[in-house]
């Protein structure tokens, strides 16, 4: 009866533990790449962010319904809801399953409009159809890349950095590009 009762104990703290299963396993982390630029349209700048997980040992080895995010850096303004590329570079989707040892592609493109001269930066409306327009000054405007799904949110670790060049300029004289905190 003795060793029912202990063995009855344990069945229990193991039932805790199973049911609480994912929480023991550890999530994989989120690696944030540098821009691709991808563009052969003179009037569009166009380029691919480059993600992937990284998992060892007892990590997940995918995370699912994974969204992503164009965040203003230093949380000043409301993030833009991007779009993950498919197979087919000219279609895209809203959400993926990141997979332990595969490559997705966040898309980006920017222009200047030619009514208005306001800078464009498309995400998921652009892809639908329909522009969200930003209005950027000519320089330097930083954001952050950002991950979610229902298990976690991972942010990249860098910025990155989009130099809008003068409305005199053309659009091919955007530039994209990764920026380390601290660094020039």
């Amino acid at each position: 009866m003795a060793i029912t009762s202990k063995f009855g104990g344990m069945s229990e703290k193991m039932k805790g533990l199973a049911s609480r299963g994912k929480a023991m396993i550890k999530l994989p982390s989120v690696i944030f790449g540098s821009p691709r630029q991808m563009g052969t349209d003179p009037a569009l700048s166009w380029w691919h962010v480059p993600i992937f997980i990284q998992s060892t040992g007892l990590q997940q080895k995918r995370l699912d319904t994974c969204v992503v995010f164009l965040a203003p850096y230093e949380g000043e303004g409301s993030p833009l809801r991007m779009r993950w590329r498919t197979k087919d570079p000219r279609d895209t989707v809203t959400t993926v399953t990141l997979e332990d040892g595969r490559l997705y592609f966040v898309p980006i493109a920017a222009r200047k409009d030619t009514g208005n001269r306001a800078t464009i930066i498309t995400n998921e409306s652009f892809f639908a159809e329909k522009k969200a327009k930003w209005t950027m000054r000519p320089g330097e405007t930083k954001w952050t890349l950002r991950v979610q799904n229902p298990d976690g949110k991972w942010e990249s670790p860098h910025s990155y950095l989009l130099m809008v060049p003068n409305p005199t300029i053309g659009n091919a004289q955007f530039m994209l590009e990764v920026r380390y905190d601290g660094m020039n």
